[in-house]
């Protein structure tokens, strides 16, 4: 009789055993996919904070650039050609507004011939050729229009031009620089580090960027830590999507010129607590490309 009421128990101990297992099995797969959608979420979360703040960034050097390009005084010291009361106006204008904005910008304008007349930063700079690099310049000419985009030169930046117009002839124009270091702030303030990286074939014109740290073909072009980006595939990068290494996931997306040339990639990194391994990457399908530099 033992032996006969020994072997159901030891059958229901095996199924007992089986379905716990599975039952934990379940509860595994199900925490690890719950974990995976949880990062996904915050990821699409700091993508699209990156842009917004890109795309608000972007507006207002636009809106720097046009309030500077009808300055009267501006105006009129760089049409006498006074380079001296030039630079006292413009650093003047943004001082005052950068106690009003909080903000932190440069300010360089072009001659009629697209050549330097004024950089805020440089009294000293003058009469350099822009037209071979900056695509910005020659297109604002053409079209008597203002644009803003991210554009390439000795250094990268956000930069907005408006063309300083006369008696509807195009004269000169005026440029608002703007830096990584505000959003880089911002996205702080939210867990998100950014990262801005150029691809080191364009180093010959951002000489300025030549001694910034780099990682497999790329420059790093704000002031962060490389060293969260180790053991990335970079190359295995699309238009846009997510990876992650062993401590960071991080959204991305590509920065174009106004050619449509692939300059680099934009990456938003959070800590991966969980160590979820993600590599999801993304083709556009297809590519609107206008005036400005596409951030997509």
């Amino acid at each position: 009789m033992r032996a006969l009421n020994s072997k159901p128990n030891k059958y229901l101990f095996i199924i007992l055993f089986i379905t716990s297992f599975f039952i934990i099995l379940i509860f595994y797969f199900l925490n690890n996919i719950n974990n995976s959608n949880n990062l996904l979420n915050n990821l699409e979360n700091s993508l699209t904070t990156t842009k917004n703040l890109f795309e608000e960034q972007k507006r207002y050097a636009l809106s720097l650039a046009i309030l500077l390009s009808e300055d009267k005084e501006i105006i009129n010291s760089f049409q006498s050609q006074n380079r001296e009361e030039s630079f006292e106006v413009v650093n003047r204008k943004i001082k005052s507004l950068k106690q009003l904005q909080d903000s932190n910008f440069e300010v360089q304008i072009h001659n009629e011939n697209l050549t330097t007349y004024l950089r805020s930063w440089d009294i000293d700079i003058k009469d350099v050729p822009l037209a071979s690099f900056r695509q910005g310049l020659v297109k604002v000419k053409e079209l008597k229009q203002p644009i803003v985009s991210i554009e390439l030169g000795k250094r990268l930046n956000i930069k907005a031009i408006s063309p300083i117009i006369e008696n509807n002839k195009y004269i000169g124009s005026i440029e608002a620089i703007i830096n990584f270091e505000y959003l880089s702030k911002e996205l702080k303030k939210k867990g998100y580090k950014l990262f801005v990286l150029l691809n080191k074939k364009y180093l010959n014109i951002a000489n300025e960027l030549k001694n910034n740290d780099e990682i497999a073909n790329y420059v790093l072009v704000n002031n962060t830590n490389i060293n969260y980006l180790e053991e990335l595939n970079l190359d295995s990068l699309k238009d846009y999507g997510y990876i992650s290494n062993k401590n960071f996931s991080f959204a991305y997306f590509s920065y174009y010129d106004l050619q449509n040339n692939h300059l680099g990639y934009i990456l938003t990194g959070i800590k991966n607590n969980k160590h979820i391994n993600i590599n999801n990457s993304f083709d556009y399908e297809t590519v609107n490309i206008n005036s400005e530099v596409k951030i997509r």
